[in-house]
C-alpha cells in the first residue's frame, strides 16, 4: 500500500528499531488502569481487549498499536490487554515521543480518527434501529456488527486501516 494510506516510511523504521518485550500465553500486557506511560506495537502473537470485563477484540495482526489513547489523552490506560498466546511487542517510552516525531503523532491522530469514523457510523445504524423500534434481537446483531467493524475494519481492506497504521 502507498506511504501515505499506510504511514510513513520513516515512523515504520522507528518502530523497528524499538527494543522488542516478550510475553507468555496468560500474561497481562497492559492493565487498565495502569499508567506505563509506553506505546506498544504487536510484532507477532494474539493478544485480547477487554474494557470492564467485556472483550472487545481479539488481535494478531503486526504493527497493531497499543497505549495510544492513554498517550494522547495524558491518562491511565483505559483496557487489558491479555496475551492469548506468546506475543512480542516492540515497545517506546512515551515520554517526548510525539514531540520527538510528529510524524507518529500524526499516525496516531489518523488511526484513532479511522476507528471514531467506523463507530460513528455503526451508532448511527443502531440508533436508527431503536427509533424505528426494531427488536433488541436486531439491535444486538448491529452492536455485533460494531464489535466486528472495530476487531476487522468490516472489511479486509479496511481492517488494516482500524488496528495497523502500517502493512
Amino acid at each position: 500500500m502507498p506511504d501515505e494510506l499506510t504511514g510513513t516510511a520513516a515512523v515504520r523504521e522507528r518502530f523497528a528499531a524499538l527494543p522488542l518485550e516478550a510475553y507468555e500465553a496468560g500474561a497481562t500486557v497492559l492493565a487498565a488502569g495502569s499508567a506505563t506511560g509506553r506505546l506498544l506495537v504487536l510484532e507477532e502473537g494474539l493478544v485480547e481487549v477487554v474494557k470492564d470485563g467485556v472483550r472487545l477484540a481479539e488481535l494478531g495482526e503486526p504493527g497493531t498499536m497499543f497505549g495510544e489513547l492513554a498517550l494522547l489523552l495524558g491518562r491511565p490506560h483505559t483496557c487489558d490487554v491479555l496475551a492469548l498466546e506468546p506475543s512480542t511487542f516492540r515497545v517506546a517510552g512515551a515520554a517526548g515521543l510525539l514531540r520527538d516525531d510528529p510524524a507518529l503523532g500524526l499516525e496516531l491522530a489518523s488511526l484513532l480518527a479511522r476507528r471514531l469514523d467506523l463507530a460513528n457510523h455503526a451508532l448511527v445504524e443502531v440508533r436508527r434501529q431503536l427509533e424505528a423500534g426494531q427488536p433488541r434481537s436486531v439491535i444486538s446483531r448491529a452492536l455485533g456488527r460494531l464489535g466486528e467493524l472495530v476487531r476487522y475494519g468490516g472489511d479486509p481492506e479496511l481492517a488494516q486501516y482500524v488496528y495497523t497504521p502500517w502493512a
